[in-house]
């Protein structure tokens, strides 16, 4: 369900997928995002159940419709081992600019998938990088879902439980 559309034009815009935002800051970032799109004057689109900013999808199909039209995907997560929503992002070719916390800088390379650092300023320069540069952002998005089809396949999902699995078993 998640992969891109080539038939959608994507929006120069960073998307962010969270709900409750506001009240979740801790946990979320709400407070870095505004920081960073206040500062660096970014043009954003936000889904997510969040009064008084953001209302969430009507529909899987519409959140998928959401990850596919969108250039840049912008996690500013701080306590989450792996946010779906970047896991997402990734499988829908999104180039992802990310804080670099938990387990995301197992997923993301820095550079190569993605961009991750825990800096304001420097998530904000690489969201305007990539908002100024459509080769490099199409590039991050389709190493980022590669990333996804290699590490995230059904096939590895199956290995890993058989693996948990077998182990239990031997134990």
């Amino acid at each position: 369900m998640f992969k891109p559309n080539q038939d959608l034009q994507r929006e120069n815009v960073c998307l962010s997928v969270v709900n409750d935002w506001i009240n979740r800051d801790v946990f979320c970032g709400f407070n870095i995002w505004k920081q960073i799109v206040d500062k660096h004057k970014i043009p954003v689109k936000v889904f997510g159940d969040t009064p008084g900013l953001s209302r969430p999808t009507n529909s899987i199909e519409e959140l998928r419709d959401v990850y596919q039209s969108s250039r840049i995907f912008l996690n500013t997560s701080t306590i989450s081992p792996i946010p779906t929503v970047v896991l997402e992002a990734m499988s829908s070719g999104c180039a992802i600019v990310s804080t670099a916390t938990c387990m995301i800088p197992e997923i993301i390379e820095h550079g190569k998938n993605g961009f991750i650092s825990n800096d304001i300023d420097e998530l904000g320069e690489y969201c305007k990088l990539l908002m100024n540069d459509e080769e490099l952002a199409t590039k991050m998005g389709l190493a980022a879902r590669q990333t996804i089809i290699d590490r995230f396949n059904l096939q590895q999902f199956l290995n890993t439980w058989e693996d948990a699995f077998q182990r239990v078993l031997n134990w």
